[in-house]
Parts: C-alpha cells; sequence; structure tokens
C-alpha cells in the first residue's frame, strides 16, 4: 500500500515537471507581436520584406509580424513619434523633418543606399545633363516630400535654384500621361518604376540619378527613442530579419518577384514591366554593409532642409540616426 501511495506521488511529482517545462517553453519561445508600417500600396518594391516575412526571419527572431501599407506617410511617422507604432519603413528626410520638430523618431536601417529620385527626359530631348533644366518646365508630383526635395538637392549640386527654370510644375503622382503628352520638358520620378511605366505607354526616355550628384537618405527602418531604450534587442532582430530577406532578395530577384506575388494583388507571374523595376531597384540596395547609415549623406539632407527652409532650428543628426544596431557583417 505504502509503495502504490509511493508509486503515486512520484508520478504526480514528474507529471508536474513535466507540464512545467512545457510551460516554461511557450513562454521562452512566445513571439512579440510587431506591426510594421510600410508608407504605400503593397508593390514588388517591397520584395524584400515579403522574403523575409515568407521565409520566416522576423518569426525566426521572435517576431509576429503584421504589415500595414498605407499612403499616409506622414501618419505613419507621427504615430512612432507617440509610441503607437513601434517601427516603419519610412523617407530620410522626413524623419529629419519630424526630429527638428521635436519628435523622438530614430533611423536604424538604411534600406535604400542610392536615393531612388530622378529627372526623366525624352530619349531624343536635348536636356543632356541637370545643368541644362536651366529654362526648362520641370514636372514634380507635389511641391513636398523625397521628389521636390530630390529636385531642390539636386538643383543645388549643379549652383542652380528653382528660379532659374522656367517653372516647376506640380503634375500629381500619375506622371506617364503628362511626360507622354509633353506638357512638361522634363519630370521628377521613381527611378525604379516611372521610366518602366513611361516607355511602355509612349516613348523611350533617359534619366538622370538625383544619386549621382547628392545621394541624400531615402527609405529606411524607423523606431523611437522608447523603442530603443526599452528594446534594444528588438531594434536588432528588426534589422537582422530585413537583412535576411534584402540579402536573399539582390542574390535571386527572381524567387523573391514569385514570393511577392502572395502580398501584391494581380501582380502577375510574366509582368515583364514589373519585373524590371524590381531588376532596376537592386542597384538601389547594394552595399557592403546592410543598413548602414552614412553619416555624410544625412548632413547632406539637413543641408538641403535647411536650405528649402523646412529645418529652421538646430538639429543633432547624433539623434537622428543609428548605426548601433544593424546586424553584424
Amino acid at each position: 500500500m505504502r509503495i502504490n501511495r509511493w508509486l503515486k506521488t512520484v508520478s504526480l511529482a514528474m507529471l508536474v515537471m513535466v507540464i512545467s517545462a512545457c510551460g516554461a517553453s511557450t513562454t521562452s519561445t512566445a513571439l512579440t507581436p510587431v506591426t510594421l508600417f510600410l508608407g504605400y500600396i503593397p508593390n514588388i518594391q517591397f520584395a524584400p520584406v515579403y522574403v523575409a516575412v515568407d521565409r520566416g526571419y522576423f518569426k525566426a527572431a521572435g517576431i509576429d509580424i503584421k504589415l500595414e501599407h498605407s499612403f499616409d506617410e506622414t501618419d505613419g511617422l507621427t504615430r512612432i513619434g507617440t509610441n503607437q507604432l513601434q517601427f516603419g519603413l519610412v523617407s530620410g528626410d522626413e524623419v529629419v523633418l519630424a526630429r527638428a520638430k521635436g519628435a523622438p523618431v530614430v533611423y536604424v536601417f538604411r534600406w535604400y543606399q542610392n536615393f531612388p529620385v530622378g529627372v526623366v527626359v525624352p530619349a531624343d530631348s536635348s536636356i543632356q545633363k541637370p545643368e541644362d533644366l536651366a529654362g526648362k518646365v520641370v514636372g514634380v508630383p507635389a511641391k513636398y516630400g523625397a521628389s521636390y526635395v530630390g529636385l531642390e538637392a539636386l538643383l543645388s549640386a549643379v549652383k542652380l535654384k528653382e528660379s532659374d527654370l522656367k517653372e516647376v510644375k506640380v503634375i500629381g503622382f500619375d506622371t506617364a500621361p503628362v511626360v507622354c503628352a509633353n506638357q512638361v520638358d522634363a519630370s521628377v520620378i521613381y527611378v525604379a518604376n516611372e521610366p518602366a511605366q513611361i516607355e511602355q505607354k509612349c516613348f523611350k526616355v533617359r534619366v538622370i540619378k538625383i544619386s549621382d550628384y547628392a545621394n541624400i537618405v531615402s527609405n529606411g527602418l524607423v523606431t523611437n527613442d522608447t523603442t530603443i531604450s526599452q528594446k534594444p534587442d528588438l531594434v536588432r532582430a528588426m534589422n537582422g530579419a530585413l537583412a535576411k530577406g534584402l540579402a536573399d532578395t539582390l542574390v535571386d530577384p527572381k524567387s523573391a518577384y514569385d514570393i511577392s506575388r502572395k502580398y501584391v494583388d494581380k501582380l502577375a507571374a510574366d509582368d515583364a514591366v514589373q519585373m524590371a523595376v524590381l531588376t532596376s531597384s537592386l542597384d538601389l540596395w547594394k552595399t557592403d554593409r546592410y543598413g548602414y547609415s552614412d553619416p555624410a549623406a544625412w548632413k547632406l539632407t539637413l543641408d538641403t532642409l535647411q536650405s528649402m527652409g523646412l529645418v529652421t532650428d538646430p538639429v543633432d543628426l547624433t539623434k537622428v540616426f543609428s548605426n548601433d544596431y544593424l546586424p553584424s557583417k
């Protein structure tokens, strides 16, 4: 009788230990929920993000990732600044502007190593270099945002001012019809996708890349002071997952394209234009160290915004960006 009681006691103890171990294991592998803000609709240009999600790089880093696409980059950055969101892919100029207004946002992973904006002209245009824009009508989507800041940086780099142009014409974000109708002499565009779209609709074009003259900071991963202070390992984990998705995309863009079809509605398997967009994007992302921010690029970005009168107060760039949370080489 005593032996039976002893066996029951031992068995019960062992069962408790097993249950406790299982509970501890479940707790230790619980994923941290993170919403990643993406400042545009689902698009092939987010391929590295989709690859990182699809191949489980976020999950392996302990992150339960949710993607939030939106046109309103300002809203996303505002929510990051108030810690309603912890992470977003946002343009560098917007981060400087937000920090200048006191928002505690920090750029922690430089995705686009080359500024993705340029100026497009018809292939037979007499405009061969930025200086040739003097006296010409140049289209911009709007007189704000990365396109407009990029134009100002380009003009400044070649000692021109906006007043040296005949007109800076606001044409909206559907550029191809305006360019095809010759309503402008040149237009500011995103180099990865818009030249291909214009050529598909009308004629061959030539692109002047702003990064060749003024490589200001473009899109990258942004977080806030609170997240960095309280969850530095989470910042590192986000950077690491993005770096893996980016590396995979650069090595095998065709596989990245195929994966993106799961996330981009109506992206066809044989869409030559969209594949060309992805291929063109690769050169914008290449780097010897994923995520690294060049301090000189940040200074140029700040100088451009100050020359435009958009930043009037001093800005401490050491608080705007950080290379401290990047994956090891």
